[in-house]
Formats: structure tokens, C-alpha cells, sequence
């Protein structure tokens, strides 16, 4: 491209593709042979606010990779007019400051449903560790030790369910076919709960029913401000001393201090975590010491199939956008 024309053309920036997903991806050589725009991707996460804005300044598009990058308000009023759309890969949006984006005429796009079967494949893995004990055994077994003891046995337990969006209703599907019962709670009357209603051997229930019920817990919840921190102190003294947590969620759904402090003192048998308060994972957290946790870097939506789905579905909301089309939209 001739200088003349790349000074004239759109830019796309994805500012913070670390681990590095769509880098070397087809959706990412999609992008680049797109006319009349020029791509900038970086490979390291933002090192602050100033950093952030220096990447975006300029920017037709913002493709956000990661939750943890935070486009506020006043990031948004400091790039506009130049950005008008913001292309975030996955679903959530509460990193977005929306309002903002309104009113500023920046539209916002998400890809929903792209990863519901990996996410909640996840989840039933984690649950699946922690109820047979997979880390620890295997740990003993390659020291040289060949342990006993009792394993949990998942068939005929109650499984609860909290959010009855789509990942929601895929596990309790997958939950209910190794024989799980499935109670739920759906925290909104208006959340999308799919085709919940078709099975009635799945029970909604109050969250309180739900926590002083449930053999094992998996949380779906979106994150707002009624559901911030809602699995603290006070929901863990209420869950059974056998019960088994799991969150693929989002990691500010819980207070991770009470978490740490109910496995420590055996208030709840066990927990495995694919999100976390802060990510990359703060390595001094009390939860890495703790035998009763499995943890895994943010990685549930991460097979190779929701991958190609839900990068060029992100591609997509970007050419429908510059053609004028808005799918997905969010705000």
C-alpha cells in the first residue's frame, strides 16, 4: 500500500491480544486483506491508561481481546470522534463503559453464543477434578506414592446452577446426562434462559434455596452491580461443608478472600476457578496455596472450534460495520 493510502486509511488496533490468540489466526489475516485499512495488534497487555490511549489514539476500530482492558469513559471521550466502533471478542460488556458509548455515537458489538459449549464443557471438567480429586492424586502418584482414601461420586447429587443464560442451560444438559440433578437460579426475570423450561425435572429455586441445596455449585452470572461480589462470606457459610464450587464466569462475581478463608477452614470442601479478580493471576494470592482449589488461566472458551467461530465473528461485526451494517450490538 502506498503511503498516501495508508495515511488515508482506517485503523483497526486490537491493543492487548496477549496470550496471543489472534495473532498468526485466518480470522487476523482476514482483517489485514480487508481494503482501505491498516491493522496494529499488540502481543503485550497495555502497561497502563497512557499506554492504552497511545495504542487506540487514532483508531476507526477497537477490537478488546481481553476483560481486563477497560475502555472507560474518559478513554472514550479522549479518542472520539476518530472511534466509532468498539468490537469486543466475547460476550460480556460491563469492561465497556456503555453509557458513554452512546452518547458519544461509538457503537459497541459482542459475539454471543460463540463458546457455549466450551464453557460449559469447562466447567463439568473442573467439577469432575474436584469431586475425584485428579490434581492431587496425580501429583502423589509421579512423587512415588500410590494414595487411598474416598472419591465423590457426582451421579445422584444435586448440581446448582446459577444464571440460566445459554452456558447455563448447555451444562445443566450435560450435568443432568451423567445423572445430576439440576436446581437453578436464574437472578433475573428477564434473563434469557433459553429453553429452561423444557425439562421439569430442572428446578428453579431462590439463590438461598440454591446455595443451602446444592451438592456443588457452577456459577453463570453476568457481571453488574447486583451480582458483584455476590458468593462472599456469608453465601459460603450457607452451602453444605461437602460442597464443590466452580466459576467460569467472571472472577469479580466473588470475594476470592472469603473464598480462601471457607477452603481453608473446610467451610466448603472444594473450588476450581477459570477467572479471577485480577488476570493474569496475582501468584501471591492465598488461593495457590491451598490444596482444595484448581485453577486454570481463563481458558474455557478456548477450544479450537469456538476459537474459529467467535474470531471471525468478530471479523464480521467488523466488515458488517464498515459496510454499514451493525450485527451483535450491544450498544
Amino acid at each position: 500500500m502506498k503511503s498516501d493510502e495508508t495515511d488515508n486509511a482506517l485503523q483497526i488496533v486490537v491493543p492487548d491480544d496477549d496470550p496471543p490468540v489472534f495473532a498468526d489466526s485466518a480470522a487476523m489475516a482476514r482483517l489485514i486483506r480487508l481494503p482501505g485499512v491498516t491493522v496494529r495488534s499488540f502481543t503485550e497487555r497495555p502497561s497502563g491508561l497512557n499506554d492504552l490511549i497511545d495504542r487506540i489514539s487514532g483508531a476507526h476500530t477497537l477490537i478488546v481481546a481481553r476483560t481486563t482492558t477497560r475502555i472507560t469513559s474518559a478513554i472514550l471521550e479522549s479518542v472520539t470522534p476518530d472511534l466509532k466502533h468498539v468490537a469486543i471478542w466475547g460476550t460480556a460488556a460491563d469492561h465497556v463503559a456503555l453509557e458513554a458509548a452512546r452518547r458519544l455515537g461509538v457503537a459497541v458489538t459482542n459475539t454471543p453464543n460463540t463458546a457455549t459449549v466450551a464453557v460449559a464443557e469447562h466447567a463439568l471438567a473442573l467439577l469432575l477434578a474436584l469431586a475425584r480429586k485428579i490434581p492431587q492424586l496425580d501429583l502423589r502418584v509421579r512423587e512415588g506414592e500410590w494414595p487411598g482414601g474416598q472419591l465423590t461420586q457426582l451421579a445422584g447429587k444435586t448440581l446448582g446452577i446459577v444464571g440460566t443464560g445459554a452456558v447455563g442451560i448447555q451444562l445443566a444438559r450435560i450435568a443432568e446426562g451423567i445423572g445430576m440433578r439440576i436446581l437453578m437460579n436464574s437472578l433475573s426475570e428477564t434473563e434469557d434462559s433459553g429453553t429452561k423450561g423444557d425439562n421439569s425435572n430442572w428446578t428453579e429455586v431462590s439463590f438461598t434455596e440454591l446455595l443451602a441445596n446444592s451438592d456443588a455449585i457452577s456459577v453463570h452470572a453476568r457481571l453488574n452491580a447486583q451480582t458483584r461480589s455476590m458468593f462472599g462470606a456469608a453465601e459460603f457459610s450457607r452451602m453444605k461443608p461437602t460442597a464443590l464450587f466452580v466459576n467460569t464466569a467472571r472472577g469479580q462475581l466473588v470475594n476470592s478472600r472469603a473464598l480462601a478463608e471457607a477452603l481453608a477452614n473446610e467451610t466448603i470442601a472444594g473450588a476450581a476457578l477459570d477467572v479471577f479478580n485480577r488476570e493474569p493471576f496475582d501468584r501471591s494470592s492465598a488461593l495457590t496455596r491451598l490444596p482444595n482449589v484448581i485453577l486454570t488461566p481463563h481458558i474455557a472458551s478456548n477450544t479450537g472450534e469456538a476459537l474459529t467461530v467467535s474470531l471471525n465473528m468478530v471479523v464480521d461485526n467488523v466488515v458488517d460495520f464498515l459496510q454499514g451494517r451493525i450485527r451483535h450490538k450491544v450498544s
